[in-house]
């Protein structure tokens, strides 16, 4: 289903996918916001530093993703109007308007899936205006000052022991007539890049696809993508030399 990569990294040609046959799945930390949330509150909330041994460990691959955020939201004791503080101090990629008028104008489904929280999603989504956009992602209870995950999956569904399994999204939430474009920039992203028919990267994302030599398009913000996807689709296929910047 991805684009296969083949030989030296030499320029390749790979079509991105027109707007009546594809839909696009967003990853949110880092990719709609230029913060991770988690990341915050751990800087600010957590009761000690071992959250730092803990986010080692899932970068090397050693734990999931389900382990690593259980771990680290044990770690938070923050009150609701810290936490609604922190999340109403959280920007957004201002690409992110472009790209989903784009989007809503060329009639392309889209989801955000995401390994982080329902409730942090909603609340930063609805203060910058945007209160349509479907999302899948994990969820949260606030007991007093304390934090308890709840995953999107069971332990079984994932055999990446992710807390939410993108993937299985997209198998359940997506339509299975149309062609997969993925944007993200994180290590959670990165199974569900594999799989998908074009691919824009940055950040973590853009090393380990670098990696497994995946062709992708590397982007700075979502102005670039959207950018690259309106050329696109007013003609049928771009070139797209391997793991250059778009801007380049």
């Amino acid at each position: 289903m991805g684009n296969s990569f083949s030989g030296n990294k030499k320029a390749v040609v790979f079509k991105i996918p027109q707007p009546q046959v594809c839909q696009v799945w967003l990853d949110f930390d880092g990719t709609i916001t230029r913060q991770d949330v988690l990341d915050e509150l751990i800087k600010k909330f957590s009761v000690n530093d071992s959250w730092k041994i803990i986010e080692e460990k899932w970068q090397k691959g050693l734990i999931g993703s389900r382990r690593c955020l259980q771990e680290q939201f044990d770690l938070l004791r923050v009150s609701p109007e810290q936490l609604e503080r922190t999340l109403d101090g959280i920007e957004l990629d201002e690409g992110i308007f472009t790209l989903l008028e784009l989007l809503e104008s060329q009639h392309v489904p889209v989801m955000v899936i995401s390994d982080s929280v329902d409730v942090f999603i909603r609340r930063i989504l609805h203060r910058n205006g945007i209160t349509k956009l479907t999302f899948r992602s994990n969820g949260m209870v606030h007991q007093d000052s304390r934090l308890k995950l709840r995953c999107s999956d069971d332990k079984t569904a994932c055999r990446f022991e992710a807390a939410h399994c993108k993937c299985r999204t997209v198998e359940v939430a997506g339509d299975p007539k149309r062609r997969n474009i993925y944007i993200g920039d994180g290590r959670s992203d990165l199974c569900p890049a594999r799989r998908a028919d074009y691919v824009f990267a940055k950040g973590i994302l853009a090393q380990c696809l670098e990696k497994e030599s995946i062709p992708f398009n590397r982007y700075s913000n979502l102005n670039d993508v959207a950018a690259v996807l309106s050329r696109s689709w007013q003609k049928p296929e771009i070139k797209s030399r391997l793991y250059d910047s778009i801007a380049g």
